[in-house]
């Protein structure tokens, strides 16, 4: 795809996030678009981040690993902040710790321990999110709601994590309406939250949406949306 291409459907895409922010009566600041970078080339994202893509987020651990060494030294890429959004094994916990700006998918105790542990000897704070399994789907990864007290303990023993807040998936699917009940779900477990007690700066954060749902995923309250192919087109 051209470097021209990339830059305009990057720029389309935080144009239409933006708008449909103010068309719930949000102001577009609150949601920041987390441009999916999975299978992607260094050459196509560094014309994604010179089009004004900070905040990049991959699914695997290592391929987030081998572009964030091949970008470590590149200028243009010094404004970067890697998110990562896929389903993470304890036992590669460590490599993340070192320089990811958001991890999504935390959805266990072992994790949060394991991530805690790594940080902590790393003199660092991680930044993290829950991931809740809202859809019931054996392919999709997350906690159950029902577990959350238990997380959240585990989350408030933790010496070196930084709850954000909440992540989900709604299962895939032609049509975003499908997607709405999910991300209300999540909202409404937010919200449920906040009235039980739980502090602001654990409930900032809902990331939810996607390329397909996106919009909708605003409207119920997303402030991070997770989008890819509209950026860089279909994948190969």
């Amino acid at each position: 795809m051209p470097p021209l291409d990339i830059a305009q459907r990057y720029a389309t895409i935080a144009a239409n996030v933006a708008a449909s922010a103010r068309e719930c009566g949000r102001s577009p600041d609150e949601v920041t678009l987390v441009t999916v970078t999975k299978t992607r080339t260094i050459a196509e994202i560094t014309r994604a981040v010179a089009a004004g893509a900070i905040h990049l987020g991959e699914n695997y651990v290592q391929e987030l690993l081998n572009k964030h060494e091949q970008s470590t030294d590149m200028a243009e890429m010094s404004q970067a902040k890697w998110h990562f959004i896929g389903h993470l094994q304890r036992n590669k916990a460590r490599s993340l710790v070192e320089f990811c700006h958001l991890i999504h998918s935390v959805d266990s105790i072992r994790l949060i321990r394991e991530l805690d542990r790594q940080a902590e000897r790393r003199q660092r704070v991680q930044a993290v999110l829950l991931q809740l399994d809202l859809a019931g789907e054996e392919t999709k990864f997350g906690a159950s709601p029902e577990l959350l007290p238990e997380l959240m303990e585990a989350l408030s023993e933790a010496r070196s994590l930084d709850w954000q807040g909440l992540m989900c998936m709604a299962p895939f699917s032609d049509d975003p309406e499908n997607a709405r009940p999910y991300y209300a779900r999540l909202a409404q477990i937010r919200e449920q939250l906040a009235g039980q007690g739980v502090e602001q700066r654990h409930l900032r954060h809902l990331s939810m949406g996607m390329t397909s749902d996106y919009r909708v995923a605003i409207e119920e309250g997303a402030t991070l949306v997770r989008i890819g192919q509209a950026i860089f087109g279909p994948r190969s």
